[in-house]
Parts: C-alpha cells; structure tokens; sequence
C-alpha cells in the first residue's frame, strides 16, 4: 500500500537503503557474520591431510562475489584465520561447498615476472604437480589431455564494512588440483591463483581445501 499512500496524500514511509549486492548470499552468511567448521576428519586422521581448517567460530570480514556467467557463481566468505569458505550456486541453487586454508603468498618482483608466471610457470596449467610435499592433478582443461593448460581467468569483487560496500576488485588467473586422501576415501584441492589487483599490486597464492556439506557448517 506505500505506493498508493504516497498516490492519495498518506503518510510516506522513509525510502529503505539500496541493496548492497543484486543478488541473495547463501546460507544466511554475511559480513560481520561467523562460521565454524565441524574438524572431527583433521583430528581423526591428522596425518591424511596437507592442511588442517581453523578451529573455533571465524568472524567474516570480507566477502568477494565471482560472476561465471549463465546464472553460475562463485561466493567467498574470507575468514580470520587465513582462509575462506566457497559457495558455488547455479540460479541460486546451491552446487557445491568447498573450504580453502591459505598456504603460501608469493610475490614476484615486478609486473613482467607476474606475467610470465601466468604464462610460463606449471603450477598454473601443468597436468600433473608437486607441492607441499604431495603428487596434485590438475581438475580442468584434461580432455585433450595436454600436458600444459591456460589458466581460468575470471574476475571478483570484494566487499567489507559495515554496512557492506564494494571495497575491491581483481582479476584471478588460477588452475584448480586434487588429490586423493585414501586413507578417508575424499579428495584435497590446491587452487593456485595469479591475483591481479592492478599494475603495481599483485601475488600469487596457494591455498589448499576440500568439499564440505551444510553439516559441516555452524553459520550464526
């Protein structure tokens, strides 16, 4: 009825604030919100995994929204502890929960050693890698069966602040790996990620996660 008191000479009710993002966050997650992870798994078998996921309910202070296209997203929920919870929605149904631990942050010396490692190096692309001690294989780009893939480039926004506001945004140049954890019958990932803030910000990250269900998840 606002529009029509409005119409008729009623009582206005005052405009409400824009939105901070055009679309819905999923689970109920948000900025300034908290998670926490069931690590009955890590404790269990603390050799099996590469990385362990924080312990303790992690505060949210940033969250970056990646747009694939065709209804397909990406939602990261950055945490305290050096790391981020993924969700990836298809028309805002929900296709997948991965959580990821940051490992290594690698700082290339200038802008042309930045860009020769998307081109060059093989953690970004190579069929089949070695890190932190483990054999990983690369996820996409296996159909031709070639031994050196480009990397996905996609593009994120970042948000913080309260209330939330676009504060950030880059461009990723990243290959996803796995490996399998037979001892629990699962799978680790290592995503390997050239992140391009602009011409004179840049690093390279690796982080190392694995996928999660809403049981594992404790969100107020």
């Amino acid at each position: 009825m606002g529009w029509l008191d409005g119409l008729f000479g009623g009582k206005k009710t005052p405009a409400s604030a824009p939105a901070p993002f055009a679309h819905e966050l999923p689970l109920g997650l948000r900025i300034n919100g908290r998670v926490a992870f069931d690590t009955m798994m890590f404790r269990a078998h603390p050799q099996a995994w590469s990385v362990q996921l924080p312990e303790g309910h992690q505060g949210i202070p940033c969250y970056g929204h990646i747009d694939l296209g065709g209804g397909h997203d990406l939602h990261r929920f950055y945490l305290d502890e050096d790391g981020y919870l993924q969700i990836s929605t298809a028309s805002v149904q929900i296709e997948g929960i991965k959580a990821f631990v940051f490992l290594e942050t690698v700082n290339p010396a200038s802008q042309a050693e930045f860009k020769r490692f998307i081109a060059e190096h093989r953690h970004l692309g190579a069929a089949q890698i070695e890190y932190a001690g483990r054999t990983w294989y690369r996820e996409f780009g296996n159909e031709g069966a070639a031994e050196k893939v480009p990397p996905v480039v996609y593009d994120e926004v970042l948000y913080r602040h309260d209330p939330p506001r676009k504060d950030d945004d880059l461009t990723h140049y990243a290959m996803l790996y796995r490996r399998d954890v037979v001892e629990l019958d699962r799978e680790e990932f290592l995503l390997v990620t050239a992140e391009d803030y602009g011409p004179n910000e840049f690093c390279v990250t690796y982080a190392i996660g694995l996928d999660l269900t809403t049981a594992d998840l404790d969100i107020t």
